[in-house]
């Protein structure tokens, strides 16, 4: 059960509330989705918060692969099983193995097939456990996607490290028929 109240476009909102989700709403399918949930208590936030998601989600220079996985790595980097069930399938769908995703909920280090997947976990993987990108991993992603692409790689990444942190702090219950439950790291 999540601590605070989780805010729907069906609950009792002030006019602040209303303007933001009908915002939301016009542009996500018709629904809130899970952290601004709790967000919208903070009407102002989510209004600055969600043009972001959508810039670094659906307007992104990544392959839809790619920004799918460095997703998933925020997901894992804050072992948030409710970030992970909901980008893993569309990882999948859009191209990740199975086994790459497996391997990551299973709190291992994948065996990569293409080195772009695995320039995107170790520059994820080392800015989440040391705080910072080795020289060699940074200029690895650099020659990957760019100076606009490791720009918006740790963009991403801290956009659902954020996400990650809003359900995890705030126990947003998992997703009925929720796939994976992420393993201790390994």
């Amino acid at each position: 059960m999540a601590r605070i109240p989780m805010i729907t476009e069906k609950s009792d909102l002030t006019a602040d509330q209303r303007r933001v989700v009908d915002g939301i709403l016009g542009r996500r399918g018709g629904r809130v989705p899970g952290p601004f949930r709790f967000s919208l208590h903070c009407p102002a936030i989510t209004e600055a918060w969600h043009p972001l998601g959508e810039v670094l989600r659906l307007k992104s220079g990544f392959p839809l692969r790619l920004s799918e996985f460095a997703i998933l790595m925020a997901a894992r980097s804050m072992d948030c099983d409710y970030v992970f069930n909901a980008h893993a399938a569309i990882a999948i769908e859009a191209g990740l193995s199975q086994s790459v995703v497996d391997a990551l909920a299973g709190g291992g280090r994948p065996a990569f097939e293409k080195p772009d997947e695995e320039a995107i976990h170790d520059y994820c993987n080392e800015l989440a456990g040391s705080h910072k990108v080795g020289d060699r991993t940074y200029a690895r992603a650099k020659d990957f996607f760019g100076v606009p692409g490791v720009v918006e790689l740790t963009a991403l990444f801290g956009y659902y490290t954020m996400v990650a942190m809003t359900i995890l702090a705030h126990e947003m219950p998992p997703q009925d028929g929720a796939k994976y439950r992420l393993a201790p790291r390994k």
